[in-house]
């Protein structure tokens, strides 16, 4: 099925490193007070108000990249039978964020943050096999999963079960027009823009991406999607079987408040005739796995 979307590459990638982001973009992205999203599910109130559901029938959780505390806020909220949280993200910026954010919030969910890059730490503050719940929402396209899962399966429960969003190949290549830094060969989709860094400098480019015109352009942080069979080998490799699979469709509103939306030219894409048609985004799949036991 994947051969059947391909078309001849038209960009040619140069980087150094093998990191899809490093923590200075988040830094600086954290130090906005203002941002303008890309389309998330926290953004979307039946979605949290469910997946929260979800989360806080566990007694020990962790969420891997919070963002800016949409859902840890209403996590702490909800409580349920919520104990201990870990938190954990590559950037302080944005776990002081989370923190400022759920501060005030009377609960009796104990946080606890964590300072961590999951494609390269092992989490050792967290023990063997003692996490009911794992979340990742709009950051599963930042890490290397072969690592970060292996370290999951290493934490959760043997009846434990992970969730994420996963940014979905066939959409992106179905709806990617010319002027997106999409390569359809490889998935990826690379950041051109950042955000300023508190000092004014710039961000240092983890590559260079270059069109058939022979433009060259630095990138930032490179976005992966996944056909869904891809994920399959992926996660059984890891330990992992994914039992659930579903379309994550949000509202229109949140594309149209979106970065993606905003301040774009050319409002005539595919992309969004189709979220005018059906009054609906989509961009990803929701997977929830479970540890495979032997």
């Amino acid at each position: 099925m994947e051969g059947e979307n391909m078309i001849e590459r038209t960009l040619t990638i140069e980087r150094a490193v093998t990191k899809h982001v490093f923590p200075e973009y988040y830094e600086a992205a954290a130090a906005i007070a203002q941002p303008r999203h890309f389309p998330s599910p926290v953004n979307d109130p039946e979605w949290i108000n469910s997946a929260t559901d979800w989360f806080v029938e566990s007694r020990i959780a962790m969420e891997v990249g919070p963002g800016r505390g949409e859902f840890a806020e209403a996590v702490v909220k909800k409580a349920g039978g919520l104990n201990r949280y870990y938190i954990v993200d590559m950037s302080r910026g944005m776990l002081n964020l989370v923190r400022d954010r759920i501060r005030t919030v009377e609960t009796e969910v104990k946080p606890v943050f964590i300072c961590a890059d999951v494609d390269s730490d092992s989490l050792s503050e967290i023990p063997d096999h003692s996490v009911d719940r794992i979340i990742m929402t709009n950051a599963f396209q930042d890490i290397n999963p072969l690592a970060a899962l292996r370290t999951f399966r290493r934490v959760l429960k043997p009846t434990g079960l992970f969730r994420a969003n996963v940014i979905d190949r066939e959409i992106r290549e179905k709806y990617s027009t010319e002027d997106d830094f999409f390569d359809r060969e490889m998935g990826y989709f690379y950041l051109t823009r950042h955000p300023p860094d508190e000092n004014g400098k710039g961000i240092e480019p983890i590559g260079y991406v270059t069109k058939g015109s022979g433009e060259k352009t630095p990138f930032y942080r490179m976005m992966r999607s996944y056909y869904r069979s891809e994920l399959d080998e992926i996660f059984n490799e890891c330990g992992f079987e994914i039992i659930s699979d579903a379309p994550l469709i949000l509202p229109k509103e949140i594309w149209m408040n979106s970065a993606a939306a905003q301040g774009r030219e050319d409002v005539g894409t595919r992309r969004l005739k189709l979220v005018d048609k059906s009054g609906r985004y989509q961009s990803s799949i929701e997977i929830i796995a479970k540890p495979v036991t032997n």
